[in-house]
């Protein structure tokens, strides 16, 4: 289900402060006042490289089941919308330590950034999570609530931002990089015709042209480096990463070293088979997430015997299923630890699952 889908789920599910107005809400907040905290997970961002951006700030806890529904819906939001600028940043304020968040967040196939314990000056304080705040690429807040009803917002957002990657600058002489560079798709062209006029005579087309380059060379060098700092931890976000890199800068030299690693961690049996593990266990969880979306009211996040009886069969065989690839494909490690637990959890018959 695409972003369009979370229409739906804003009929099933409304979390603490799904029911209020964003009027409700103090709207003076901006990107500037964000404190983000420690990182969790994901890629590296500071205050500085939200400017410019759109920015998705999600609050929310390892411990509230509308928190554990929407985190795959906001996945979703980052795999379509970061390649034309969207941040998603997932803030924790439950407390505990860094490793559960960290696990958590890469069990429900989370790629994108996982912080602790951020705030927002003037936040004016909500009552529940999970509670998004959206702003614009100008800084300004222009949505607060349930993250189950910001799906247009956010296209808006999005649509009306120019090129992130140009921060803030209008280009005069290379004018139609201004629209083309507002989707990182058009990267690796961009960056091979920028990299042609930097000589240029005409010195103010030049010094456009070295401005782009610098900054694609940045962004491009930005993503590989995030790759390399979460392939340990999140192996799924660090290949989605560096294939992202080597789509947008095909045919740069940023590219091709993006393409050799994905090369290279194809031949990584471990880290494969990691990834194709995570991919499994994000399934178990989302399936997991919406029984709790359809039928939990636990404040702990807890399966109990009633919510078990309520699964449908064909559900509880699809997870079944699920959980018996993880085992094949990664038996004994921690993540098919997490399998048996969510069969326990559910009363699976995985009779197959050695």
């Amino acid at each position: 289900m695409g972003i369009r889908g979370w229409a739906f789920l804003a009929a099933v599910v409304l979390c603490a402060v799904g029911g209020r107005a964003a009027d409700e809400f103090s709207m003076g907040v901006t990107t500037a006042g964000i404190v983000l905290g420690g990182h969790v997970s994901g890629p590296q961002v500071s205050a500085e490289s939200l400017a410019h951006r759109v920015v998705l700030l999600e609050f929310w806890g390892v411990n509230c089941p509308p928190c554990l529904a929407s985190m795959p819906k906001l996945e979703e939001a980052h795999k379509e919308l970061a390649p034309q600028g969207l941040v998603v940043i997932g803030a924790h304020v439950q407390g505990g330590p860094a490793a559960t968040i960290r696990k958590t967040a890469a069990d429900l196939g989370v790629t994108f950034t996982i912080v602790d314990q951020a705030t927002v000056q003037g936040d004016g304080g909500f009552r529940g999570i999970p509670h998004c705040m959206l702003f614009d690429h100008t800084g300004k807040c222009v949505y607060r609530g349930s993250p189950f009803r910001a799906h247009d917002a956010i296209l808006a957002a999005v649509k009306a931002a120019p090129a992130p990657i140009l921060a803030g600058r209008t280009l005069e002489k290379l004018a139609a990089f201004n629209e083309a560079l507002r989707n990182e798709a058009a990267y690796g062209p961009a960056l091979r015709k920028a990299a042609s006029l930097t000589d240029s005579k005409d010195a103010a087309t030049a010094e456009e042209a070295r401005f782009v380059v610098e900054k694609l060379e940045a962004q491009g060098r930005r993503m590989l480096q995030d790759s390399v700092a979460m392939k340990e931890a999140n192996p799924l976000g660090a290949a989605d990463l560096v294939h992202r890199c080597s789509v947008a800068f095909k045919g740069s030299d940023v590219g091709a070293e993006a393409a050799e690693r994905l090369r290279d961690w194809r031949k990584d049996k471990a880290f494969q088979t990691a990834v194709k593990a995570t991919q499994q266990l994000a399934k178990l969880q989302v399936l997991r997430a919406n029984v709790l979306k359809a039928f939990g009211d636990e404040p702990d996040g807890a399966i109990t015997p009633q919510m078990v009886k309520a699964v449908p069969t064909a559900m509880k065989r699809q997870m079944a299923e699920v959980v018996r690839g993880i085992h094949k494909t990664a038996p004994g490690s921690e993540t098919a630890a997490t399998a048996s637990k969510l069969a326990v959890e559910f009363d699976l018959d995985v009779a197959a699952t050695p």
